[in-house]
Formats: structure tokens, C-alpha cells, sequence
């Protein structure tokens, strides 16, 4: 016995065969995912082959190009969950914190793909900067901004 099951990334109708699992996703979207994870894995591997540096030069390492400016702007915003301090401490900071960590990671990391692009090994002068944009209905607003310059180096 065969089951029509529908995709659930693309919502097209697929057959599967009755004794074997049933999958969630279609054949074509399967292929698309394996596709992108190896797109991924690819941009991944080049991001860890970046080197990114908050002074203005390598000790030991010679640059050979400058390629440019690059940045990263991330913004995010986190919910206020009252006036209560023991609370904020004990909870509410912990996932402030996690969540400004995270948008670092990200603007860093997004900024090193940049490089990558530009065909670049390493950044230099990289500064991470916060700011907070303001509130609106208890969201307040948070902007996280990367930047450094792209180089090749020896």
C-alpha cells in the first residue's frame, strides 16, 4: 500500500511506499537540504579558516592586501518582563545576556563570510559596538554592530 503524504517545506503531494518510514519532506526538498547543509558545511570550514584580531596588525604574520571595510549590523530586541530586580538577576539578565552574546557571534561571524567574499584570510581592527535603539510596547530595541578591515595575510 502506498500513503500520499504532503510536504511539509513545500506543501507538494509525494507517495510513499507502506513498511518504511514515513518522511516529512519530499524527495526534491531533501535534495535541496543536502545541497544547502553542504553549502553550509563549505562556509563553515572557510569561516573557521578566518582569523579575526582587534589590534591593527599581526605579530609574526605580514599582510600582504588590504581589501576593504567590512561590518555587520545585528539587531534584536528583548522583551521586559517587569520591574522586579531579584527576578531581572536571577533570571531575565541570564537570557539578556546569552541573547547579546549570541548577536556578537552572529555579527562577527557574518562579518568574517564577508571576508571570505572578498577573498580575504583574516580581519584586523575588528571593534564589536552596542547600542540600544529605545523601546516601544516593553521591547527594548538592540543594536549590535561588528566592523574591521578585510586583508590577505602570509
Amino acid at each position: 500500500m502506498n500513503w500520499v503524504r504532503y510536504c511539509t517545506l513545500c506543501g507538494r503531494p509525494y507517495v510513499c511506499e507502506s513498511g518504511k518510514a514515513l518522511p516529512e519532506i519530499c524527495s526534491v526538498c531533501s535534495n535541496n537540504e543536502k545541497k544547502e547543509g553542504k553549502r553550509l558545511l563549505k562556509k563553515r570550514q572557510k569561516r573557521s579558516e578566518i582569523v579575526a584580531i582587534s589590534t591593527s596588525e599581526f605579530k609574526n604574520r605580514k599582510v600582504v592586501k588590504t581589501l576593504g571595510i567590512v561590518s555587520h549590523e545585528h539587531i534584536f530586541g528583548v522583551k521586559l518582563d517587569g520591574a522586579d530586580l531579584n527576578r531581572f538577576n536571577s533570571e531575565v539578565g541570564l537570557s539578556w545576556a546569552e541573547k547579546v552574546n549570541d548577536g556578537k557571534d552572529l555579527a562577527i561571524s557574518s562579518m568574517e563570510d564577508k571576508v571570505s567574499e572578498l577573498g580575504g584570510n583574516a580581519v584586523v581592527g575588528v571593534d564589536v559596538t552596542y547600542n540600544i535603539l529605545g523601546t516601544h510596547n516593553d521591547i527594548v530595541m538592540m543594536l549590535i554592530v561588528a566592523k574591521g578591515t578585510a586583508v590577505v595575510v602570509e
